[in-house]
């Protein structure tokens, strides 16, 4: 793997310095109801939520914020409790027949010693490597500027931007989140004919997250958390719109929605990141057939590395643009494709030995 230049991203916003009067707010009783837990379970939640509880506790620490000015804020300030253990208190408060003490620290513990040993000099937390491009020099990663300036990195549609501004107001208001909040959030976009609740819809629209959760306290923040979620409901939507019906294991949507999200994931976060969340986070720590665990690690890197350039061209923004490339990629199989007679009953060893044969400029899938 090649090396990457690593240096932490750490966001330190300047704030003002006026001072501002209290809100009165009563403080909430956080003691949780006794329950059994089954601790030996590495729970996932709905990343909205993640985001939303990430995002409230910088609300807390942030005096622009309404938040920041509130009786328990300030409570909350004088514990000087830390955000992964506040997420983890608010968690326990939310699903408290899911989340449980020491979680937090046993999904950092995990989500570092899933990373093979030979790339752990490369790629340590709690810093977030960034590779700088050596082709381009706006490929330099974005760092956060305001929700403002998000909305227009993530070139984000106009139902992106509401999900984006309310999730938003429910972390910054002085009001603390409760689950009851999401209920009437949904979304509804034409273009892709995606109509989704919040929460409540059967098929989320956003994923949940368990292994990435770290990320948020070793340097990326809740900015980076939602450039990853934003890429990865994306990933599927437009999948699910562009090959109906056709997005199951190995087969053609399959391929378009891997490839689509590294693209997404290095040009908003880094190619090294887009690997960590795609081959560490999503595959191998899951639970794949062979077939389609080697179908995913070689779509990932032809989305990320072998033809990013190709499916990113000189579109910094223009993410409709990038699935468009892919989408003519992807439906040229005489050029660009590999089909592999595979299924899900063959060993690893077998398949891996064809695999190795496969041009790493083509794509892969196995299931017409």
């Amino acid at each position: 793997m090649k090396k990457y230049f690593i240096f932490i991203i750490i966001a330190i916003c300047v704030y003002s310095c006026k001072s501002k009067q209290l809100i009165q707010q009563p403080i909430i009783d956080e003691q949780s109801p006794i329950t059994t837990v089954d601790t030996t379970k590495i729970p996932s939640f709905p990343a909205e939520i993640i985001y939303i509880l990430a995002r409230e506790y910088e609300a807390i620490h942030d005096e622009t914020k309404q938040k920041y000015h509130t009786e328990k804020a300030k409570s909350e300030r004088e514990d000087s409790i830390t955000i992964d253990n506040y997420l983890e208190k608010r968690l326990i408060q939310f699903y408290p027949n899911l989340a449980y003490k020491g979680m937090i620290k046993k999904l950092y513990f995990l989500s570092q010693n899933s990373i093979p040993k030979k790339q752990q000099k490369d790629l340590l937390q709690p810093t977030l490597e960034i590779k700088l491009s050596e082709k381009k020099e706006n490929e330099r990663f974005h760092t956060y500027v305001s929700d403002k300036d998000e909305i227009e990195f993530l070139n984000m549609t106009s139902e992106e931007i509401k999900i984006y501004r309310q999730l938003n107001a429910l972390a910054d208001s002085s009001l603390f989140f409760s689950l009851n909040d999401l209920e009437n959030i949904s979304l509804n976009d034409s273009n892709f004919q995606t109509k989704k609740q919040l929460l409540s819809d059967s098929i989320p629209f956003f994923l949940k997250e368990n292994l990435t959760i770290p990320l948020i306290f070793s340097g990326g923040g809740s900015y980076v958390f939602y450039r990853i979620m934003q890429s990865k409901a994306r990933a599927e939507y437009v999948s699910e719109y562009l090959y109906p019906q056709r997005t199951k294991y190995g087969m053609q949507g399959d391929a378009f929605r891997h490839i689509f999200v590294n693209v997404m994931l290095k040009r908003y976060t880094s190619e090294a990141l887009a690997w960590l969340i795609m081959d560490i986070y999503w595959e191998k720590a899951g639970n794949n057939a062979p077939c389609d665990l080697l179908m995913d690690l070689h779509n990932n890197s032809v989305g990320r590395s072998t033809k990013y350039q190709y499916f990113r061209g000189d579109n910094l923004f223009d993410w409709q643009k990038w699935a468009k490339n892919i989408e003519f990629f992807i439906n040229d199989t005489t050029r660009n494709a590999t089909f592999k007679n595979w299924n899900q009953a063959m060993p690893l060893f077998l398949i891996t030995q064809d695999k190795n044969n496969t041009d790493k400029n083509s794509y892969l899938y196995w299931n017409k």
